[in-house]
């Protein structure tokens, strides 16, 4: 099958990125393994394979743009960008004054967000262009854990 070789390297490095499931880890790569041995059953693998790992943070698979950051720097992408998605979104949807205020960008289109999720959606994507601009210009090591223990918060107020 071609492509199987680059897929699965992009495979196992998304397996081997810290926190990732054993169990699932174990399945994946006794597949990569099986479809290794077997050429003529490599298309079935890999659907397998893509029915397990699409989804989950981080996944090599996904609708898009392939990325071109490591595995591990894309699972703590993911799960900063869904965290603070979230955040936003029930933060936006408890405030009215938050739904009043906080609009879509002119180029959007501009307006009302329709609520909290959509809310959450843009911030989330503007965090993810950060990021990926952060590891760019090594400033972030692509650690989930250092981004916050780079931020250094004075609880000091002057006055």
């Amino acid at each position: 099958m071609e492509g199987w070789t680059a897929r699965t390297e992009e495979v196992s490095g998304f397996i081997g990125t810290e926190g990732f499931d054993e169990q699932l880890r174990q399945v994946i790569q006794f597949q990569l393994n099986f479809g290794n041995e077997n050429p003529a059953q490599q298309e079935r693998v890999w659907d397998s394979i893509k029915s397990m790992i699409r989804g989950l943070d981080g996944s090599p698979v996904r609708r898009g743009k392939k990325s071109n950051l490591p595995a591990s720097v894309n699972v703590a992408v993911d799960q900063i960008c869904n965290e603070v998605g979230t955040l936003h979104a029930t933060l936006f949807d408890s405030n009215s004054i938050l739904q009043a205020v906080l609009l879509k960008h002119g180029k959007a289109g501009g307006g009302n967000y329709a609520n909290g999720a959509a809310y959450g959606k843009a911030v989330s994507k503007k965090t993810r262009t950060l990021l990926k601009k952060m590891y760019a210009e090594d400033s972030w090591n692509g650690e989930y854990a250092s981004l916050s223990a780079s931020v250094a918060v004075s609880h000091d107020e002057e006055e």
